[in-house]
């Protein structure tokens, strides 16, 4: 900011509190599950757990297809107010309204309370989805400028880290009797929708998006422009590099977080230090995120994730040696922090970029379309961690007598946890390989001049 006038770094304070408002908001909402919102509608009426089963599924899945069509609506929205605000009020309507509806189930025969539930279900996950990808597609339309782009995702970072904090401490007021426990209840529930609603709200008000190209005659809603623009990034190779980078790097951090916190017990025998972990679970990442700003003005989005990259291998290396040297673990849980903070900001501040290479070759602007494509990756990463979670953790159950439990659980947790270490290990070597590919870094500015160009003859 050293060159700009008063006014000119008032507008970027104001663009990244803006942004982080909207980013906290975002990042909690994982914490308002649905398993929450189901729990306490069904707790008066008779629908069954079967049917609750498929109201989540049904309305989980249909809610996400809806909103994957309506992104690309989304993308070729032009209006004062942005392309991705208008339709962030739009689920902050929705979600609201469903909430509300959804405190008191209407007295009715059982096949209209499911039908109602069902409804009510799937228009908040709907509204939920309209928060959400929105949100993450808006660092795209704040700034073509690719420094500010990772100082944004170094602002997302940091949002992300205080919504961890908050919904500690609201977790941890949720857990006495009466109020249905910490994973559920209106309380709970309605607590963290206005949490949420509230900080996007306001963030939104005062966010511009400046940075919108114009939308050409030719990007049309028809079903044959809509599978070109599928297409079109599944052609691009920067694209395929962002959704495996995303992918490898949810499966790792999903599978080594088993090792963490009140896992240490489990891996090392030992009960861990509650106030380090939390004091590093909290402080940590926040910390990495505000570091990125000042790494990246001297490396390159690539030479950062990179960096990132090899500090969380050590941390695996790290915990494998705490198998033996029970004390490394407390290192290893910091360094994992610090690598995590800067591949997860390196994913955000690249995938603008990458939008902006599909469009210098295709001429079609888009944001929130790939957003959606990333995030189901994402999804699927975790997915198959949780997988290989439950199957290593099942190795410790012996279905055989209970005098024999002791003795077998304890040979095999060493080979359990070097599995839990070994896999993320390996996947950094992946995340390596990948990155080892992206050279948009070299290449985005040429792209950026050809972009401008554009743009100011379509103006």
């Amino acid at each position: 900011m050293g060159n700009m006038s008063a006014d000119e770094k008032t507008f970027i304070r104001k663009q990244r509190g803006s942004f982080g408002a909207v980013a906290f908001g975002s990042k909690m909402l994982s914490f308002l599950t649905a398993a929450g919102m189901m729990s306490y509608m069904m707790e008066n009426t008779e629908i069954s757990g079967d049917a609750a089963r498929a109201i989540m599924v049904i309305g989980l899945a249909g809610a996400f297809f809806a909103a994957f069509i309506l992104s690309l609506v989304i993308d070729r929205t032009r209006k004062k107010s942005g392309r991705s605000k208008p339709w962030i009020y739009t689920g902050i309507v929705l979600v609201a309204a469903s909430t509300l509806m959804s405190l008191h189930v209407p007295r009715a025969a059982v096949g209209i309370e499911t039908v109602y539930v069902g409804i009510i279900f799937f228009v908040w996950c709907f509204g939920m989805k309209l928060l959400l990808f929105p949100a993450d597609a808006l660092l795209a339309g704040m700034t073509q400028n690719a420094a500010e782009r990772t100082n944004l995702a170094s602002v997302k970072g940091v949002a992300g880290g205080m919504a961890v904090i908050c919904t500690g401490f609201i977790v941890g007021s949720f857990t006495a009797p009466g109020l249905q426990g910490g994973d559920g209840g209106r309380k709970y529930v309605l607590v963290f929708t206005a949490v949420i609603l509230a900080s996007m709200l306001l963030g939104s008000i005062f966010l511009r998006e400046t940075y919108l190209p114009p939308v050409p005659d030719s990007q049309k809603m028809s079903i044959k422009e809509c599978g070109e623009d599928l297409k079109a990034f599944f052609k691009d190779r920067y694209f395929w590099l962002l959704l495996l980078y995303g992918g490898m790097l949810m499966f790792a951090v999903s599978v080594f977080s088993f090792l963490k916190g009140e896992y240490a017990y489990w891996v090392l025998g030992e009960p861990a230090n509650a106030d380090f972990v939390k004091a590093v679970t909290y402080g940590v990442p926040p910390a990495a995120y505000l570091a990125v700003p000042f790494l990246t003005g001297k490396m390159t989005k690539r030479q950062c994730a990179l960096l990132g990259t090899t500090v969380y291998g050590a941390a695996c290396i790290l915990m494998l040696v705490s198998l033996k040297m029970r004390p490394a673990y407390y290192p290893a849980l910091v360094m994992e922090g610090i690598g995590s903070g800067f591949m997860w900001a390196m994913l955000w501040a690249m995938e603008p970029d990458v939008f902006d290479h599909v469009d210098h070759f295709t001429g079609r602007a888009r944001a929130v379309f790939p957003v959606t494509v990333i995030s189901a990756v994402i999804a699927v990463g975790a997915s198959l961690a949780s997988v290989v979670r439950q199957n290593l953790a099942a190795l410790a159950v012996n279905p055989g007598k209970l005098a024999e439990t002791a003795a077998q659980m304890a040979g095999r947790k060493p080979f359990i946890a070097l599995e839990f270490i070994l896999i993320p290990l390996a996947v950094c070597g992946g995340l390596a390989v990948v990155l080892r590919f992206y050279r948009l870094d070299e290449e985005y500015p040429e792209i950026r001049v050809g972009l401008d160009r554009r743009y100011e003859k379509e103006r």
